[in-house]
């Protein structure tokens, strides 16, 4: 029984000494006696403390002079000692079974405590730096002097903590020495440079966008993407210089130039977005001492920019933007590692951060839109786009409540938009005003001709004054509509512009046919007509967008009044149209030429000579001789016309 709680002992402990070797070794007699030295070494050993060896090795680098302080588990020191007197685990078995007079005996507990014995020691990395650190406190900075001329560093040394701490300190020394006069002059000199660049920037802006100028709200958005671009340059260069964070050979390829651009361009134009894009290059190019390379990247990254983003119309789309902003940092950073020729980790790096601050800068504009659009009631062809589709509530419901208003709209959108493409106009604004610019009409469908079809004109049974009043109301009702649909502004300018204050024709003339029979039957009439009474309440068009809208919406009506519509039918009667709204002043500030309103009146002619394009009658069943008998019929290969 005893040798096999032996073996078993031995197997659990996965030990190489055999069970008869131990017995022989260790008469039962002394084993008491050895116990009880085995057990003394045992207590002596662990007490001095065992460290594994490879601690020893790659946290001490076997150094026995070495002084480590041993703590308790409460964190508390209990010694300080020498490397040297820690034992390894193969020391402490060697010296616990030394206790041992026999070889034979010393072998065969090594062997087995070599399952038993095992390190009782861990290295506390958190207390060990708090001690370094209270060290270091104690000892005197040691100041190193460099004559002047020495060189610190030389082109091509790798950049060492060191390295960098000596050109920080000469950076700091050299301004200490700079005189106040020079420091004042270095100012000024940036400051002459930064105000010339926006002047600059100013008359080009002047140039290509005259109206910006006079916008305090597009102006105060461009000063705060101009900050943005700047700021953040001044952020990274304030991080590399002061905590050295970022590598210099990284900062320009880090600063976010297209963050600036890409938000200017979608939401101010692409003209805005160059002016933009040259003061912020410019004034980055100074912020980092004249540099000509963060100049001409800014420059690329500008011309990349405005052009990729400038008609975007989805959101997915601004990616590819950022993508080909992505691919000229890398081009860049690859023609100038060509001249410069730096190491591959440097130019890794270049790549990297090129990368990174183009897709930062595409994801913060698609975040940043939406803010500024609210801020600045800006309307961008995003949202634009997103207010063109037919499945919009308010289309919807007009589709139903009033499906010939809705049938007028998709007409004079389709006119309006190949007008605009014509000229140059932006289309995509004016089609999707011409979707919404009737939905007052909701309100009292049945009293529009579109609506009416073949039911009683419900005007029969009013007076003109009311008719107009009813056909007036529809523009106050769709601003109201729209308004609490949320529309945009261009939008609500669509709403009250494409009538401006023009007169309503038909019932102003049915008036005066009225009060005339009653001067004609001795009726004195009641009160003087006045036109005033029968004009729309809204303002003429003020751009090119709203002039045509207001002109395809009065041509696409009264083309439906032509009987058996020509070409030449279409074209009188755009030519009393165009004439008659520039002799009521509805063109006055739209800002078109006569040779852009007579494109817009040849447009019209052709699309709407093929919207009310005729149609070949069809035949009917007894004029095609179906019914004759089968024998007259019987061969008609032989009676069909050949084919030459």
């Amino acid at each position: 029984n005893f040798e096999n709680s032996l073996d078993d002992l031995l197997m659990l402990i996965d030990s190489s000494v055999d069970t008869k070797e131990l017995i022989d070794l260790f008469p039962e007699d002394k084993i008491p006696a050895t116990k009880k030295v085995l057990a003394s070494n045992m207590v002596s050993v662990m007490s001095a403390g065992i460290l594994s060896d490879e601690s020893q090795r790659t946290l001490f680098r076997d150094a026995p002079e070495r002084k480590l302080t041993i703590t308790d588990s409460e964190g508390r020191i209990t010694r300080t000692v020498s490397q040297q007197d820690i034992y390894s685990p193969r020391q402490a078995r060697r010296a616990i079974g030394e206790a041992m007079e026999d070889s034979g005996q010393r072998e065969v507990i090594e062997r087995l405590l070599a399952m038993l014995v095992v390190d009782n020691m861990a290295y506390d990395e958190a207390n060990t730096e708090l001690l370094r650190e209270q060290a270091a406190d104690t000892i005197e900075p040691v100041i190193q002097q460099y004559l002047s001329g020495t060189t610190l560093v030389r082109a091509g040394d790798a950049a060492t903590p060191q390295t960098l701490l000596l050109l920080k300190h000469h950076e700091q020394k050299r301004q200490e020495e700079q005189a106040v006069f020079e420091q004042f002059m270095e100012i000024v000199g940036n400051g002459i440079l930064l105000l010339a660049g926006l002047i600059a920037s100013a008359v080009i802006l002047r140039v290509v966008a005259p109206k910006m100028l006079q916008n305090p709200g597009q102006l105060l958005l461009l000063v705060i993407l101009s900050i943005f671009t700047l700021g953040l340059a001044r952020l990274l260069t304030w991080l590399s210089v002061q905590y050295a964070l970022i590598s210099p050979a990284l900062l320009m390829y880090l600063v976010p130039h297209a963050l600036a651009i890409l938000l200017a361009a979608i939401l101010l134009g692409g003209s805005a977005a160059i002016c933009l894009g040259l003061w912020t290059s410019f004034a980055t190019a100074v912020l980092f001492d004249q540099s000509f390379n963060v100049f001409a990247l800014g420059i690329l990254i500008t011309i990349t920019a405005t052009s990729t983003a400038r008609n975007v119309h989805r959101r997915s789309s601004l990616f590819k933007a950022g993508l080909w902003v992505c691919a000229v940092k890398v081009l860049f950073a690859l023609i100038t590692a060509i001249l410069n020729r730096p190491i591959v980790p440097v130019l890794i790096g270049q790549i990297f951060a090129g990368i990174l601050s183009g897709m930062l800068s595409t994801v913060l504009a698609l975040l940043l839109i939406p803010v500024f659009e609210k801020l600045f009631k800006i309307t961008t062809d995003i949202t634009l786009l997103e207010l063109s589709d037919m499945g919009h509530p308010l289309l919807q419901k007009m589709a139903i409540q009033a499906p010939g208003t809705y049938h007028h709209s998709l007409m004079v959108a389709t006119l309006s938009q190949n007008a605009a493409e014509a000229i140059g106009a932006n289309s995509l604004l004016i089609r999707v005003c011409a979707y919404y610019h009737d939905i007052g009409k909701m309100a009292k469908p049945e009293f529009f001709t579109e609506n009416i079809q073949h039911k009683e004109n419900p005007h029969d049974e009013l007076s003109p004054h009311m008719s107009a009043l009813v056909i007036v109301s529809h523009v106050k009702e769709g601003l109201a509509l729209a308004k609490r649909h949320k529309l945009p502004q261009p939008v609500l300018d669509g709403i009250v512009q494409h009538h401006g204050n023009g007169l309503i024709s038909f019932f102003y003339h049915k008036a005066k046919v009225q009060r005339q029979k009653e001067i004609d039957t001795g009726h004195a009439p009641a009160s003087t007509l006045n036109d005033s009474d029968f004009r729309y309440g809204g303002a003429p068009a003020v751009s090119p967008e709203m002039a045509i809208l207001s002109l395809a919406d009065a041509s696409e009506a009264a083309a439906r009044s032509i009987e058996k519509p020509t070409p030449k039918k279409i074209a009188n009667m755009m030519d009393e149209i165009f004439a008659t709204k520039i002799r009521d002043g509805q063109m006055d500030h739209a800002s078109l030429t006569m040779a852009e309103i007579n494109t817009v009146k040849q447009s019209f002619v052709f699309s709407l000579s093929n919207m009310l394009h005729g149609r070949i009658p069809y035949p009917k069943d007894h004029e095609n001789n179906l019914d004759q008998p089968a024998e007259q019929s019987s061969h008609p290969a032989e009676k069909a016309p050949k084919a030459d």
